[in-house]
């Protein structure tokens, strides 16, 4: 467990008030309507959630990736949904953070912190999925802007972001290596949205297509320089799947503690169901496994705002493990809970269904095997010397 500032604390404790009075209520819901309460993007915004991880110079509340992580496992203890809107936003930020444009940097920054705007992430294609480096979008240069057509699938937030971060092609021939991103008004001509999916969990944050016919964006939106893409591409995961991570172990986490309550008050056999052995050591193994899972999750924050160069390992292996654990641990809870389990009257079934989620999207749980064993070949192990 790491040790919180008192900062970290009070806004934890502010965060867990507002999701219990606002979003609790409403969240099954929401749930079973596959609908997103848009008053609480006002509201998420009041609480700085939306420029969380802009700087303190902008008007942001500056927040490294531990104490980020730390306010998307709060939010997704209530509800997962909630912990990827604001997630995402925070990964179609990441771009722009680490980018060199600062006009651009002061330009979207107060947007975000004086107006809430909020920020999509587009790079998912119907054949270009795990294989990001296979997009087709093209963005071919007119003057001072450029012009894009493409269609997007899977785009987290669709629908109620207020710009997207599109990946596209300007130099198609060079494959990933002619890859540029753009900060795209979700209001411009040209850009709409096809079907609103209909998921397994995480229902409450929309998904759709994003659907791109001529349009024009300045080339001051386009992120860094022209074909550079698609390392801020790996450099944006490095810090974006340890808050898949941290939502997952939110998840985890609620599973366990309801799982214990009702072990705890329902009885059979005349005793509660917790002093049965094969639930116990279920119970047992399930605190080990989210213990873990939060070890080494912030143990790879803490790298990354350390500045640690070989972070890559670390982000795939803390994705990998939480969001495994989160699976694990919630389809135990529904065990746990029995016939109980299977029934909407309890959050555990939704709660199996939106983990499930988190092992396929931000790179399936494969790929992250495929990112943390490639590493291991190239450069060893251990990863690094020291705690």
């Amino acid at each position: 467990m790491i040790a919180l500032t008192s900062d970290q604390k009070l806004m934890l404790e502010t965060i867990r008030k507002f999701m219990v009075r606002e979003v609790a209520p409403y969240s099954q819901e929401m749930d079973e309507n596959q609908n997103f309460r848009m008053e609480l993007k006002e509201k998420f915004n009041g609480l700085g959630l939306y420029s969380a991880t802009v700087p303190v110079a902008y008007g942001g509340m500056g927040l490294d990736l531990t104490s980020f992580c730390l306010v998307i496992e709060e939010i997704s203890k209530v509800d997962a949904s909630m912990g990827v809107v604001i997630q995402d936003n925070g990964t179609g930020l990441r771009p722009i953070l680490l980018c060199d444009d600062q006009n651009l940097k002061k330009e979207v920054f107060s947007m975000v912190v004086n107006q809430g705007l909020s920020i999509g992430f587009a790079i998912t294609e119907s054949h270009a999925g795990s294989d990001t480096a296979s997009i087709s979008t093209r963005a071919v240069r007119d003057g001072e802007n450029y012009v894009i057509n493409g269609r997007k699938t899977f785009i987290t937030n669709a629908g109620i972001s207020d710009y997207y971060i599109v990946f596209a092609l300007t130099d198609p021939q060079a494959r990933h290596k002619g890859m540029s991103a753009f900060l795209v008004d979700a209001d411009i001509p040209g850009l709409g949205l096809g079907k609103k999916e209909n998921k397994l969990g995480l229902r409450a944050s929309p998904t759709a297509d994003l659907i791109l016919e001529d349009v024009v964006v300045p080339r001051k939106f386009r992120i860094g320089e022209e074909n550079t893409a698609f390392l801020l591409l790996m450099k944006t995961l490095d810090a974006t799947r340890p808050t898949i991570a941290a939502q997952a172990l939110g998840i985890a986490e609620a599973a366990l503690a309801y799982a214990i309550k009702y072990a705890n008050e329902r009885e059979q056999f005349g005793q509660p169901i917790i002093d049965f052995q094969g639930l116990l050591f279920m119970i047992a193994d399930m605190t080990t496994q989210v213990e873990s899972a939060r070890a080494l999750l912030y143990k790879t924050t803490a790298l990354y705002d350390q500045g640690f160069e070989n972070i890559t390992p670390f982000s795939a292996m803390s994705k990998l493990l939480c969001t495994d654990v989160a699976m694990r641990v919630t389809t135990d809870a529904v065990q746990v809970l029995g016939g109980y389990g299977c029934m909407k009257d309890h959050p555990v079934e939704r709660m199996m269904r939106d983990a499930k989620v988190t092992q396929i999207y931000e790179g399936t749980n494969q790929i992250q095997r495929i990112v943390i064993g490639k590493s291991i070949k190239r450069k060893g192990y251990p990863f690094h010397s020291g705690g």
